[in-house]
C-alpha cells in the first residue's frame, strides 16, 4: 500500500519562516502585471489561462497552505491572508482559484492517515471540490463505486485530485446523517463545460463527473469518521495547522481576496479622482469635491476596518495551532459574526466605489467592472451571508436554541 511521501520533517512543527513567508507575499506582488494582462483573456475562456497556471505551478502558489510535512509551503493563515489580498488585486478569479486549491489541499491534510497515503504518495499535490448536491456512493468487494455530477468545481483543471462529497447507497454499516467525502484522481474523471456566470467566469468552476468510478476504502471518508477533526492518534499528524477546525478557517480566509480585490478597486477611484470632473457641476476635479473625498475616504476606512477584524481573526488561528490551543463553540460562533460584518463592510465598500466610478465603471472593458462582478457574486458564497452568521452569535451569547451544528460554524 502506498503511503504519503517521505519528507525530511525535521521542521515542521511551525509555520513557514518569516523569509519564506516574505518571499512569498512578494512573489504575489510580482505576479499583479501578469495576473492583470491575462485576465480578460483568463474571463473570457472562463478559466485560468496557461502564462497564469505556469506561474501559480512555478511559485508554489497552489501548495502555499499545505503544511511542510506534506511537502507544501506551510504559510501561517495570516501570510497565506496577505498572500491571497496581492493576488486578488492582480486578478480575483485566480484568487479564488488559490483559496479553493490551498483550501482544499490543506483540509485533505487533515482526513484519515489513507486518504493522506493515497493523494500525497507523491509528495505534494493540488485537491479541490464540491460536496453540493452530493454524488453517490455504492459499497463494493474492497471499496466504492462513484456516479455523481458535481457542479461549481473551481480549480479543476489545476487540480490532480477531487474531494467530492456523496450519500450513500444500500450500504449496511454504519451511517451517520450527512454527506461523506471521496477523493478521486481527476484522470478517472470527465469535466463538463458548464461555467457561464456573470461573475468569477475566470475561474474555470465547471461540473466534474464520475460514472461508475471504482476507488478503494481508503479514499472514502465517511460521516462516522474523525475527517477534518483533530485526531493526534493519525501517524500523519503534528503541524499547527492541523489543530485548527475546517469551516472557520475556510471561511475566514476566503475573504481576505475579496478585500484585496475591493483594495484594487479603491486604487482605481482614487488615481482618477485628481483627473475626473464632476459633472453637472462647478467644481472640477473630484479632488476638489467634498462629499467625493468624504466617500473615498469612507470606502477605504471601510476596508481598513475589514482588514483589522481579518487579521484578529487568523492571528488567533495562527496563536491556536503554535500553542496547542482550541478555539471553543463561543469562539467560533463570534468568528462567524465577524466574518459577516467584514462581508458587510466590503459589500458596502465595492457598492460606494462603483458610485463615485460612475456608470462608465461598467462598461467591459473596465478592469473596475470585472472586479465589481467577481467580488458581488464571491461576497454571496453560502459561507459569508451575513444574516445567518449574525443569528448563530445572537443565539450563542443569548443562550437560545442552535440553527447549525458547531461543525457548520
Amino acid at each position: 500500500m502506498a503511503t504519503a511521501a517521505v519528507i525530511d520533517t525535521s521542521d515542521f512543527s511551525g509555520f513557514a519562516d518569516k523569509a519564506t513567508a516574505e518571499a512569498m507575499i512578494a512573489k504575489a506582488k510580482e505576479m499583479r502585471p501578469l495576473l492583470m494582462a491575462e485576465a480578460a483573456a483568463g474571463e473570457a475562456q472562463r478559466s485560468p489561462t496557461k502564462a497564469v497556471e505556469k506561474a501559480l505551478f512555478d511559485n508554489r502558489m497552489l501548495s502555499a497552505l499545505l503544511p511542510k510535512r506534506l511537502g507544501g509551503v506551510g504559510l501561517s493563515f495570516t501570510d497565506f491572508c496577505r498572500m491571497q489580498i496581492e493576488i486578488a488585486k492582480g486578478d480575483p478569479a485566480i484568487s479564488w482559484v488559490m483559496q479553493i486549491i490551498n483550501g482544499t489541499s490543506w483540509v485533505t491534510s487533515l482526513a484519515p492517515d489513507s486518504v493522506q497515503d493515497a493523494v500525497f504518495a507523491n509528495g505534494p499535490t493540488t485537491v479541490c471540490g464540491a460536496y453540493n448536491p452530493p454524488g453517490k456512493a455504492r459499497k463494493v468487494d474492497g471499496g466504492w463505486i462513484i456516479n455523481g455530477a458535481w457542479p461549481y468545481t473551481s480549480g479543476s483543471r489545476q487540480s490532480k485530485w477531487a474531494q467530492q462529497g456523496v450519500v450513500l447507497e444500500g450500504y449496511d454499516g454504519p451511517v451517520v446523517p450527512g454527506i461523506s467525502m471521496c477523493y478521486i484522481p481527476f484522470s478517472d474523471l470527465t469535466i463538463t463545460d458548464s461555467w457561464y456566470v456573470t461573475g468569477m467566469q475566470g475561474t474555470g468552476s465547471d461540473t466534474s463527473v464520475a460514472k461508475d468510478v471504482f476507488i478503494p476504502e481508503g479514499q472514502m471518508v465517511l460521516m462516522n469518521e474523525r475527517a477534518g477533526q483533530i485526531d493526534r492518534t493519525k501517524r500523519h499528524f503534528g503541524a499547527p495547522s492541523d489543530l485548527l477546525p475546517v469551516v472557520p478557517v475556510v471561511r475566514t480566509t476566503g475573504i481576505a481576496q475579496l478585500i484585496g480585490a475591493v483594495e484594487a478597486m479603491l486604487e482605481i477611484v482614487r488615481d482618477e479622482s485628481g483627473k475626473k470632473p464632476v459633472l453637472t457641476t462647478i467644481i472640477g476635479p473630484r479632488t476638489s469635491s467634498g462629499a467625493y473625498m468624504r466617500d473615498l475616504g469612507e470606502a477605504a476606512a471601510m476596508l481598513d476596518t475589514a482588514k483589522l477584524i481579518l487579521f484578529h481573526l487568523v492571528g488567533e488561528f495562527d496563536r491556536v495551532g503554535l500553542t496547542d490551543g482550541e478555539l471553543t463553540i463561543e469562539d467560533k460562533a463570534r468568528h462567524r459574526a465577524q466574518c459577516a460584518q467584514m462581508v458587510k463592510l466590503v459589500h458596502t465598500a465595492s457598492e460606494s466605489l462603483m458610485f463615485q466610478a460612475g456608470s462608465s465603471a461598467f462598461s467591459l472593458e473596465k478592469p473596475i467592472s470585472r472586479y465589481w462582478k467577481d467580488v458581488s457574486m464571491g461576497l454571496r458564497h453560502i459561507q459569508n451571508i451575513p444574516t445567518i452568521g449574525y443569528e448563530i452569535y445572537g443565539r450563542n451569547i443569548a443562550g437560545g436554541d442552535m440553527i447549525s451544528p458547531p461543525g457548520a460554524y
